[in-house]
């Protein structure tokens, strides 16, 4: 492949959207050829699945459904839009709004510490090496606390998969912190994780500005033969 693929990660109300957004703004303003995909893909035939087990309306849902299930819903979706849309040869760089990592992050939780490492390789040979979803070159894990987390959530407002309330997932609260220290164990093995911090030392969000500058900065490393 000749662009590199970037994901963005993090528990809900971290701001990787805004990140998200703000790097591909800033990327195609430098004349980069840019392509993006968004997870779940909540129009598709397994996204909008995976939004009616998020939404918690049926007897079934993805707090209840089982680990490798709830897995493969994600896995199949991602896999499907690579199929339906491929990254071209004329990207540069492709942007990840979750990927892999989100499903071995919140999966992951879901089953015992014994279990934990094993579970995470399936996720991963699934996804890669079963599935050829290709691999990203770089994670960033946009770090916050579970408080900061429901305080952003709430600001959200209306989505169309859940409406005016928060998922299955951002209502438990000890669900999330499993998942931020599943990510973060991650991020300690991991050499392509890089953790952003996103609050002050306390629960308050840095500036926007703050947490792209240092994203960019990182990319401009990482990849100067792309980014000069």
């Amino acid at each position: 492949m000749s662009y590199i693929t970037i994901a963005f990660e993090g528990i809900d109300g971290s701001g990787k959207g805004v990140q998200f957004s703000r790097l591909k703004d800033k990327l195609e303003s430098m004349g980069l050829r840019v392509g993006t995909m968004d997870f779940p893909k909540y129009d598709s035939f397994f996204g909008n699945e995976i939004g009616i087990l998020l939404a918690g309306k049926g007897s079934a849902t993805a707090a209840t459904v089982d680990p490798k299930s709830m897995v493969l819903w994600y896995a199949m979706d991602r896999a499907m839009a690579y199929r339906d849309f491929p990254p071209s040869e004329d990207c540069d760089v492709v942007l990840l709004n979750r990927s892999t990592l989100a499903n071995a992050a919140y999966q992951g939780t879901r089953v015992s510490i014994v279990e934990q490492n094993e579970f995470i390789k399936w996720i991963f040979d699934l996804e890669f090496n079963q599935l050829k979803i290709p691999q990203p070159d770089l994670f960033f894990l946009f770090d916050i606390p579970v408080k900061t987390s429901t305080n952003n959530v709430a600001k959200k407002g209306h989505r169309d998969y859940v409406g005016d309330s928060a998922d299955v997932y951002e209502k438990d609260l000890s669900f999330l912190d499993s998942v931020r220290r599943s990510y973060l164990a991650c991020a300690n093995i991991m050499d392509s994780i890089v953790k952003i911090d996103c609050t002050d030392g306390t629960i308050n969000m840095r500036s926007i500005e703050d947490i792209h500058n240092q994203v960019f900065d990182i990319i401009r490393e990482k990849f100067p033969d792309i980014i000069k």
